[in-house]
């Protein structure tokens, strides 16, 4: 999902508030990464996955992707993975969802 951008006082955001512009893709591999409690001043938790997409899928570091059924934040910029034979080339990403 990609939110489109508004202009802040002269700098370029993201309008969280917008209708997202949303891509289906299909085959993508995601394993859940480890998750995290935070308790110090609130009941929150941390969970995320890594995701493997096709490669060429139009993923950039400020998109969000829905989990199974679940919105999750890109985190950092996705990756070009190549294999030897080419075959097995993907782009790779990690993403993180706190709640609570």
């Amino acid at each position: 999902m990609r939110y489109p951008k508004r202009v802040d006082r002269g700098t370029e955001v993201t309008d969280y508030t917008a209708v997202p512009d949303e891509l289906d893709i299909k085959r993508c591999w995601y394993e859940p990464t480890s998750s995290v409690e935070d308790t110090d001043a609130r009941s929150a938790v941390l969970t995320g996955y890594t995701v493997d997409a096709p490669s060429g899928a139009d993923i950039v570091a400020s998109d969000h992707v829905r989990i199974a059924g679940v919105e999750h934040e890109v985190d950092g910029q996705p990756l070009d993975i190549p294999s030897p034979t080419g075959v097995l080339d993907s782009v790779r990403l990690t993403t993180k969802r706190w709640e609570g």
